[in-house]
């Protein structure tokens, strides 16, 4: 039997076994008759996936053999009833129950087994795949003998060791269980960190170790976020003007491209700021905060560039909260704040 064949015969007792605990819930009482015809085979199947797990006693495979339950529902059910139901019924039930019970048992022991050989693992990644997937970051010095990060570690590092175990695994989540292997100092996440911009060495070299690994998704791709605005065409038109006279945003600055940054449809491409960041963030909040409280900070990554490179939101934020701390709101750029004050009024 192939661990595919086992997991459909797995599904099969699974779905049986449920409709039978549906009957005695609602009536207390099995009508084999409105069972699925297959029902009378639930015992060799699970034999056959004995048997199966006794050569390859795959992980996952047991986490289903898990979760099919309920065999003390049938125990019961047989030992109370079986003056009641069809001798041909009872045998094959007590049959199920049997071997149900052999499976689980195998199961535990397997298990177990599996602990003792990856005891350095968490349950849920203690097999032969994560281990040997993990191994490569131990030798390269990421990781300790016991799959743990070594003091220089990075959280960028882990971070990519992560999603790539996962991704070759096909694990449910790329790093909710990683962060549970990786207990890290005052329960600080790696899976937040982002790439840098400049000294990307050490991703680079971590990447290098699964080049198997599709890393495409690695870092989200953000739509375009526009802002939200209820002005008309003409007051947008003003800003656009007094911007570009006084020299914020670029002079080949099209009406239509920074009309653009107010929708989401017609966006074309960011605005190229010509001031410094902390004006950027300025003008974003002054302009755009009152209609834009949600991801405003990501709408200005989205719309601005400045040199033509991306400012990051958190040093938009910092920069903002900068200004608000020396108490400059009114007073940074007059200039700037006369022009989203007019668009605002």
């Amino acid at each position: 039997m192939t661990r595919q064949e086992a997991v459909i015969k797995i599904a099969k007792i699974t779905r049986i076994i449920g409709e039978l605990k549906y009957q005695l819930d609602a009536d207390d009482e099995v009508e084999f008759e409105a069972l699925d015809p297959e029902w009378k085979h639930i015992a060799e199947w699970t034999q056959e996936v004995c048997r199966y797990m006794e050569l390859d006693a795959s992980p996952q495979v047991a986490r289903l053999i898990a979760n099919i339950g309920f065999t003390d529902m049938v125990e019961k059910y047989v030992q109370s009833r079986r003056k009641e139901i069809g001798a041909k019924e009872a045998k094959i039930l007590d049959d199920y129950v049997k071997h149900m019970r052999t499976l689980s048992s195998l199961c535990d022991t397997r298990s177990e087994e599996q602990r003792e050989k990856y005891g350095d693992l968490i349950e849920p990644l203690a097999n032969e795949r994560v281990a040997a997937l993990l191994q490569r970051a131990v030798d390269a010095g990421i990781l300790d003998r016991h799959y743990q990060p070594v003091p220089q570690t990075s959280p960028l590092q882990l971070k990519v060791i992560a999603y790539a175990v996962s991704s070759l695994c096909k694990l449910h989540s790329p790093y909710v269980l990683f962060e549970k292997q990786w207990h890290r100092e005052n329960g600080k996440r790696f899976n937040t960190c982002r790439i840098p911009k400049h000294n990307t060495a050490c991703y680079e070299e971590t990447r290098a170790l699964y080049p198997e690994v599709d890393f495409a998704g690695f870092e989200p791709v953000h739509e375009a976020a526009t802002f939200y605005v209820p002005q008309s065409e003409e007051e947008i038109r003003a800003m656009y003007e007094d911007l570009v006279k006084y020299g914020y945003i670029a002079p080949e600055t099209t009406f239509e491209a920074f009309g653009s940054i107010f929708d989401k449809a017609r966006f074309e491409s960011p605005v190229e700021w010509t001031k410094n960041q902390r004006q950027l963030s300025y003008f974003i909040h002054q302009a755009f905060s009152r209609f834009n409280r949600k991801n405003l900070w990501i709408k200005g990554e989205c719309c601005f560039r400045i040199g033509g490179k991306k400012p990051h939101k958190a040093s938009l934020v910092t920069g903002f909260v900068w200004i608000k701390r020396a108490g400059w709101m009114d007073r940074y750029d007059t200039r700037l704040k006369a022009i989203c004050d007019r668009f605002n009024q």
